[in-house]
């Protein structure tokens, strides 16, 4: 009969036993930090007594992983209501400016005249060959194979 310390848990259970994501479970396993077998392609266990041994071995390790998946501010601190005035902020900017009417004659959006004008990285001769490229992949169908 198995007795506790043998029991195989999943990585999800090692996770949650541990406080961190099973993302950080399977790089540890990985790293060989921690000890596990895989059954097939698709199942790893790990021994609870493994794991109890790796998280009185390496308590900083777990205590690290567990700050970098930590929620951000609180709500009502400082820090949370700053980051909502920025976001507040950087969505009124956008809002204003999708409202903006586009004046007559302006290029299509998404043209390279659009481009050019907008952020100045194509010249007439790349605009007129990126129209080109892409006019011929509109067209273009692959060949059919048979079999």
């Amino acid at each position: 009969m198995m007795d506790s310390s043998d029991q195989l848990l999943t990585v999800a259970e090692v996770a949650r036993y541990l406080g961190v994501t099973p993302h950080t479970v399977y790089r540890w396993i990985k790293q060989g930090r921690l000890p596990a077998t895989r059954y097939s392609p698709k199942v790893i266990r790990v021994r609870r007594s493994d794991v109890a041994e790796f998280a009185r071995r390496a308590p900083g390790g777990v205590a690290e992983a567990r700050v970098m998946y930590q929620l951000g501010p609180s709500l009502g601190s400082p820090e949370y209501d700053a980051e909502r005035k920025e976001i507040k902020r950087l969505l009124d900017h956008y809002s204003k400016l999708s409202r903006k009417p586009r004046p007559k004659g302006a290029p299509r959006r998404g043209s390279p005249e659009a481009l050019l004008e907008v952020a100045g990285i194509l010249t007439k001769e790349e605009g007129e060959e990126l129209r080109r490229v892409i006019r011929e992949a509109k067209t273009y169908s692959p060949p059919v194979e048979f079999k």
